[in-house]
Formats: C-alpha cells, structure tokens, sequence
C-alpha cells in the first residue's frame, strides 16, 4: 500500500504574519524578547513544542489565533520584537569593517549545534559551529555555513537499569523546522550530483537562517536515489567508516558543487575539523577547467583555504584504509584532474603510507591552521611536526584561536536585564571592552546571588524525583563520556568523597550528564560505572546521572550550577567551551589545567585540579589528580560556599569570572581573531589570484615558477658568516649588533631572516614566539647579502638566537609548508 503525507500549515491573521518571518530565522532563540514573545503566545505548548516556534505555530488551534489577533498588548510586544529583528537584519549588532562584503567565507562543518530544537548535532564540534555562524551574523561577516541534514540526527539516549547506554532515533521532519527546501525557477527541489564508488548520488539542499548568515544542508533522501543511499545522511556519527566516506564526500565534494549550483563563490573555505576536507578535490576540478595543471590549482586554492584542528585523541582524527578511499572516490583523474597516486601522497602520514588521514590532508592543502586554545597549539606543534620536518616544534605553521562562545546565546535571561541596566544597553556590541566589564563591580552582591539562587532552584526544580535542594553546594558534570576525559575520576575514592557529599552541616551535590559515542565501548562502561556507583553506595540523594544530555540540559546546567568539573587527561582536552558559558553566568570552573582553563586559570576566578606537570605513570597521575581534587573540594570550596547564608568572598569570585572571562571568551573575539590571522589574508590571497582575468592567471603562473626555481636552488643557501659586536659577553646596558651573511642565488626580496629567540633560566627553555625579522643592510656584486639586527640587554641572563632563513612570507605565503630552511 502507498502511503502520501499531507502538510496543512496555520492560517495566520495577517497582522499576525511576522511570526511566521520570526520563526524561521534562528535569530529568535538568542533574543530573550522574541523568547518571551513566543513563550507568551502559550507557555506550556512553547515548552512542549521543543522549545520550536514553527512548531508551536503550526499545532495551536485557530482560535488562538483568532484570540491574539484582537490582543493589543500582544501585537505590540509583536511589532516590537520584528522591529528588533529587522533592525538586527539590517545592522548586524558590530560590523567588521575591515572585512569586504564580496570576499565571502564559506564555512563547512559536519554538525551544527543551533537549538536543541534542530537536532543536527553531537556535542561540542557542532555547538561551536554554531555559535560561529551566529557571530558571524553579529558581526556582519560575509559567510555561508555548510552542512549535513540528518534527517534522524544524533541519538536520543536511554539508559536501562544497568546503566548501559541504549541509542534510539527520533526523525527529524522538515516541516517543523525552520528550513526552505532550495527550488528552481519551476518549483522543482535544486537537485547536485556526485559520483560514489560508481554511481550518482543526488541530494537537494536545505537553507535555513541563522540571523543574517544562511546555512545550507545536503540531504541525500531523494526519490532520484536509490533505498540504500537515501540513508547516506540520516544519521550523524552512526555506522562505520564507509557510511563515513561517503557523508564526507557528499559534504566536501557536495558541498562545493552546492555553493556553485545556487551561484555563490566563496573566496574562503573554512574547514571545521577535516570532515569537509574533501572539498580541495572539487576545488582543484573547478580550477584545472580554467586552464591549471593540478598543482598550479593546489597553490591556487591553498592560500584560501584555513582549517581549524580539533582534538589530539588519534580516535577522534578521521582516517581511512587508502583501498577503501580509492573504492568511494573512483577514478580521481578523471573526475576531479588529479593522479590517484599524488592526491593519496598528501593524505598520507609519514609514518603510515597504507592510511589516508584527513587531518595530514586537510593540513597539506591549506594556507591557514590552527588549533583551538594556545596549548593546543603547542600539543598540535607537536603532533603534526612531521609533516614539517626542516622545521623546530616553534616553527610548525599552525597557530594558537582560543575558542570562544555565543555569549547572547548562552547568558541567563535574568542577567541580560541586570547586566542591561549596570552595563547599560548595547553590552553585547562592546563584549571586547574590558572596561564594559568592570562595571559589574557595581553590582550589589545580594543581586547576583538571588539571580543566581533563581536560577539554581529553576535548575534543580526540572529534574525529575530528585532530592536535590538549591540550598547546598551543587556540581555539574556534563561532557561527553570519553576514556581521556575521567567521567569517574572524583569516584576513585568512594568513602572519601561520600564523607564529603554526606556531610550534614555542609553536603555536596552533583549532577552529572552525558553521553558515549555509539561506538565508544569503554565510555559506555564509564557511563555504566558511574551510575552503579550512584545506586551501589548509597548516593541517589546527592548524586544525580541526567539522561540525554543535550543543549537544553546545557542551557539548565550552565546557567545554574555553583562550580563546573572538568577532569581531562592534560593535555587531551583540546579546548572545552562548557566551562566559558558557566563563567559568564557566575559560575566557578573547578578543572584540570588543560584546554581553556590553562590560559584562563587565576585563583581569583576558580580552581584547578593538579598541576601541570605530565605523569607517565597513569596510575600515579590519576591518583595525585583526584586527591587533589578532594583536597580542594575539603579546604577551599566548601568551607568558602558555606562561609555564610550569602557568602560574599564567593560572589566577588563569581564577579571576577564574569567580568574577566565574558570578554576574553567570547566568540566576538574569537571570529576576530580569525578575521585577522585568516580572513583577511586568505582573501588577500584570494583577490591577488582569485582567476578572474587573463593576468591573474600570468601571474599566477609565473609566482609558481618562482616557487619551483626555489625548490630547484634552495640547497645553494647558506649561512657564511655570523657575528655578535662587540662580543658575546656584555654587561646590562650594553647595546649587542648581530650581523648574519647569506649567500644566496636569489633576489635579495626572495628571503626573510629571523631569529627564533629562547631564554635560559634554571636549566629550562622558552620559547618566544614572535620571531626578529632581520633586515638586509648591504649585498655586493656577486651574491652574499648582510643582514643586520639590533638587541638590547636589559637583564642578566643567557639568551640563544637560532637563525632561520626560509622564502619571503609576502612574496611566498606557502613559505613554511615549502619545508625549505636554512640554518
């Protein structure tokens, strides 16, 4: 039998119109008056409905309708919040005038997490991509996000009585989301094509808002394929690693030829994670159509390209038996220009030439890296050295973008308005003004405790039979369940932490939630162990495991738990965003120094777990972490939460936190951060050999021609002569010139000469990372050029200059990822 699916939507009065426009541009879930708009319309539907405004528009009855109509407080509180929206449309909230509207970004990602409401996404990844996207609509940035549609998303989870995680799906139905399906001039959806091991995949695209910035979704469940490969993007993480391939194609190849099909040209790609690597492929094709051989199109689109790197686990970094690549991807010359053997070559890790690595991809073909905190930066240094191995650790090309969030998403409504009258309105355009942030100085202490006790008790008041009261020093928990990340550390020694939980006159509670990968069997187990210790020993009155966590518990968590944990094994966390969204609604981080919390961590703003000193010993590591961390919890924590009814030295840390963390962790920086180490120079890059004329493409052909006489000479380079006037000992004061002769073949324009400077104390070494660009003073006839620097002593100490000489960064800007240096 053939089943059909009617859609019916409301009939809105036309003064009621707006709410349609409103609901289908995610713009309203970080407002709080659009919040409070829908919310007014029913609030026990809002809350039902997801919270998804579309949703709740389309199954209230027609009498509701036909009540609102007439409500005069109602269509002015309407009229009030589209104005706000068109406004917001219109202005953005801070322009990046620095940024030009043409030179568009495209940002591709494999999940976003936007609202729980639109179940696109895992965890942290996604929610990070979309707190990119929203601020790259508050700023104004001419991006496009790019995705996946799951029409069954990520799993909802259950635990049975053993504790052991369960996955269900729930389907994701367009029509409740606040999607557009991309048609044609006939109505007809926009159907893009890709081959797969073979045969044509077809997807349509999805379009859905995000404030100012659209973000397109491929969906392979068309009639045009077949029942098998309609599945290809059903669910996120789910099945093995062919499933796997195929969603990144379909992301990276598809995703392009998307952009292409709806007439919008990128200048830069921004690859999220190396899931969307594949998209260097289509993006060689389009180029090698133009007139380039493949590696005059690798160039080309290199210097446009930044990819961001996420985690250090070798278990989260995607890579695939290279047999099984060559099966998905056919014949690669003939469909995308390159020879098999060469693209293979740059997926290739130096130490594994059976596997195709994504990352090792994604980090040979593009111009702009970076890692996701300042010691990520230096972990991923390290990890990736190999791919640079003329380089030190100091000098691998990948830089430190601390993450940050979506501070209007994250925030507590009840703080929007205290922070509106003591901070005044238009905060959030300053969020980069530390002297904005002062001002919460000013805030009496009773104010933000009682907002803060609010919502604390709203939290604990949603959990179902709990036993949990908001007069007691309550902990949160919530990340996902991976071995590195210690979900059951604070329960290596039970009797201890029952006597601290249990304690009558000051107890502790935790609320731990989170889920394993599906395919992650020792994080079930975590999982599992964590809730047998719950039921085992007693703790069910301080100790709560809520299921499914997701971004509404987060929202419930982060707005209204005392102290955050975070127990990584350093320096496996590469950043942790959990933990800035605490801060900026007054709680306390409580964690190990890694990801954020390295750089972050002041004792004035909360407390750390450990040190940083590495452990190879796991369990001495283990061990010496939660002793500290019981230790902590005994001496410094509670007795400061109980110190009094409205303890003052803990909310002065609250105010602290705030006020220093809200700006230094916001994702305005964070985008503009990106702006000016990636944006901006890769559409430098972009306009100077975007292809677009004749001489554009002369130009480019001839820098490639430079680059390969570098290649062919570089070995004649050398170091001749280095000298320190007047010596190479001096007294404080003195003035030191370095004098370095090169000899070299090339033009005197073709080199940079820097210094890597390191300074020696007790036998330790650090490394300083900008680098002295040495100018060139004087050259002869024949081909040895004097380099000439400066330095100043203001210290007693022993200095070490290494000198590096490599290809001119403004003449080369692949001049690191050419691995020629001299020494």
């Amino acid at each position: 039998m053939r089943t059909i699916q009617l859609h019916i939507r409301s009939s809105l009065p036309s003064n009621l119109h707006p709410l349609w426009e409103l609901a289908r541009n995610v713009w309203w879930s970080w407002n709080s008056n659009a919040i409070n708009l829908f919310r007014r319309i029913n609030p026990q539907e809002y809350e039902a409905s997801g919270p998804c405004p579309l949703k709740l528009l389309n199954t209230l009855p027609s009498s509701t309708w036909d009540s609102l109509k007439e409500d005069d407080g109602f269509l002015e509180h309407l009229n009030e919040v589209y104005k706000e929206f068109l406004d917001y449309l219109e202005t953005g909230t801070n322009k990046v005038t620095e940024y030009k509207n043409s030179n568009i970004i495209a940002y591709f990602s494999m999940e976003f997490g936007l609202h729980e409401s639109i179940p696109l996404y895992s965890g942290g990844l996604g929610v990070l991509s979309g707190d990119h996207l929203k601020t790259a609509s508050d700023l104004s940035l001419p991006m496009v996000g790019v995705g996946l549609f799951y029409s069954e998303g990520y799993f909802r989870q259950i635990l049975n009585k053993d504790g052991w995680q369960i996955e269900n799906y729930d389907t994701n139905d367009p029509f409740y989301l606040p999607m557009q399906l991309m048609v044609e001039s006939s109505n007809k959806p926009i159907l893009v094509d890709v081959e797969i091991a073979g045969s044509k995949i077809y997807f349509q695209i999805w379009k859905l808002n995000v404030g100012k910035i659209p973000l397109y979704l491929m969906d392979t469940n068309v009639p045009e394929n077949s029942a098998e490969n309609r599945l290809i993007t059903s669910r996120l993480y789910a099945g093995g690693q062919e499933l796997r391939i195929q969603q990144e194609i379909i992301l990276g190849v598809g995703g392009t030829r998307a952009l292409q099909k709806i007439q919008i040209q990128p200048s830069v790609y921004h690859l999220n994670e190396g899931h969307s690597a594949f998209l260097t492929l289509e993006r060689i094709s389009q180029l090698i159509k133009k007139g380039l051989d493949w590696q005059e199109a690798l160039i080309a689109i290199k210097g446009t390209q930044v990819f961001t790197v996420h985690t250090p686990v070798p278990a989260g970094n995607d890579a695939f038996p290279a047999q099984m690549l060559a099966h998905y991807l056919g014949d690669l010359y003939k469909n995308y220009g390159i020879p098999d053997n060469e693209f293979f070559n740059l997926g290739r890790p130096p130490d594994n030439h059976a596997e195709f690595s994504m990352p090792v991809f994604a980090l040979r073909t593009s111009g702009h890296r970076n890692g996701v905190s300042q010691l990520h930066k230096k972990v991923s240094k390290k990890i990736w050295k190999p791919l640079w191995p003329d380089l030190l650790d100091s000098e691998v090309p990948i830089n430190g973008i601390t993450n940050g969030i979506h501070t209007r998403t994250w925030l507590c409504n009840e703080l929007v308005e205290l922070f509106d009258f003591y901070l005044g309105k238009g905060w959030d355009a300053k969020l980069n003004d530390p002297t904005i942030w002062k001002r919460i100085e000013n805030i009496p202490n009773t104010e933000i405790w009682n907002i803060h006790m609010t919502r604390k008790s709203r939290l604990l008041s949603s959990i179902p039979k709990s036993y949990l009261s908001p007069e007691y020093l309550t902990i949160g928990f919530a990340r996902r369940f991976a071995s590195y990340k210690r979900g059951n550390l604070i329960f290596r020694d039970i009797e201890r932490l029952k006597k601290l939980m249990q304690n009558k006159d000051r107890p502790i509670q935790l609320i731990i939630s989170g889920k394993s990968h599906p395919a992650d069997h020792l994080g079930k187990e975590i999982i599992q162990s964590v809730v047998k210790y719950i039921q085992n020993e007693n703790l069910n009155s301080n100790i709560v495991f809520l299921e499914n966590y997701d971004m509404q518990i987060a929202h419930k968590l982060v707005r209204g738990i005392d102290v955050w944990l975070n127990t990584p094994i350093r320096p496996l966390e590469a950043s942790a965003t959990s933990g800035m969204k605490v801060a900026i609604n007054g709680g306390l981080n409580f964690s190990i120094l890694d990801g954020w919390w390295d750089e972050a961590y002041h004792e004035d703003l909360g407390w750390c777990i450990g040190s940083r000193e590495m452990l190879t010993n796991e369990n001495l590591r283990d061990e010496r972490d939660a002793q500290s961390l019981y230790d902590t919890l005994e001496f410094a924590i509670v007795p400061l939460y109980y110190s009094s009814k409205v303890p003052n030295e803990w909310i002065e840390k609250m105010k602290k936190a705030i006020s220093t963390l809200t700006p230094r962790f916001s994702a305005n920086r964070m985008l503009m951060d990106y702006t000016n180490q990636s944006y901006l120079p890769a559409a430098k890059f972009h306009e100077k050999w975007s292809m677009h004329s004749t001489e554009q493409i002369n130009a480019l052909k001839k820098h490639i021609n430079n680059v390969q006489e570098l290649k062919e000479k570089w070995r004649q380079v050398e170091i001749t002569r280095v000298e320190l006037k007047p010596s190479d000992t001096v007294s404080v004061g003195e003035t030191v010139t370095l004098q370095v002769e090169i000899y070299s073949p090339f033009p005197e324009n073709w080199l940079e000469v820097n210094l890597v400077f390191s300074k020696s104390d007790n036998n330790k070494s650090e490394i300083i990372s900008k680098d002295i660009v040495m100018p060139c003073v004087e050259k002869d006839s024949g081909k040895k050029f004097i380099y000439v620097t400066h330095l100043e002593t203001t210290n007693p100490e022993i200095r070490t200059y290494n000198i590096r000489v490599c290809p001119n960064p403004i003449i080369f800007p692949e001049h690191l990822d050419l691995n020629l240096v001299a020494r």
